[in-house]
């Protein structure tokens, strides 16, 4: 939960200071991502080296889906930033994108987070 609301907050900052797409994607993807790196124990941790049914018993579905909603909260914060019209190769292509950032990076975020603490 907390991780949405920071999401939130970000999200917020990032527009009132009308930052551009890129620094306001990746600061706050590498920053998070950093952050687990740094909570995290073992390097296959870090980047979800495991089965997806293993990694989803261990975070649950709550958890799951508040990381999904603030990572599509932030892709959506980045489209509105920088608006044009997405053609259906850039849909595609962003959907493959939230998904493997997702699966690969974020998942599992907020559960590193809650067990250092």
């Amino acid at each position: 939960m907390y991780l949405l609301l920071l999401t939130m907050i970000y999200c917020v900052i990032t527009q009132v200071l009308n930052m551009a797409l890129v620094p306001a994607l990746g600061i706050y993807l590498i920053g998070l991502g950093l952050v687990k790196g740094f909570f995290s124990e073992e390097l296959k941790d870090v980047f979800n080296f495991k089965k997806t049914k293993y990694l989803y018993e261990k975070n649950g579905f709550k958890d799951s889906l508040m990381e999904l909603l603030s990572l599509m909260l932030i892709f959506i914060n980045s489209y509105l930033i920088d608006y044009e019209p997405f053609s259906l190769f850039e849909f595609v292509y962003m959907f493959f994108l939230i998904a493997l950032v997702y699966r690969f990076l974020f998942w599992g975020i907020a559960r590193t987070i809650r067990k250092r603490n």
